[in-house]
């Protein structure tokens, strides 16, 4: 998949992201922090995503990680 293809789906799952992490928080700021370095490390390691799991599925696992 093109870089610029996996970033779109990456970016077009930020709101998703940003809900989720909302809700974990319960600050806005903190959620948005935690999607940011979210999205980062996912596009720093687009590589490492070989689609077994849904783009959402493996995006919300970093998140939990980040929430942590």
């Amino acid at each position: 998949m093109p870089a610029a293809d996996f970033r779109a789906r990456v970016e077009a799952l930020r709101p998703y992201l940003v809900k989720f992490a909302s809700l974990q928080l319960r600050q806005r700021e903190a959620a948005e922090d935690a999607v940011q370095e979210t999205l980062l490390a996912a596009l720093g390691a687009e590589a490492s995503y070989a689609g077994r799991a849904d783009l959402r599925t493996w995006l919300t696992g970093i998140l939990k990680h980040k929430i942590v």
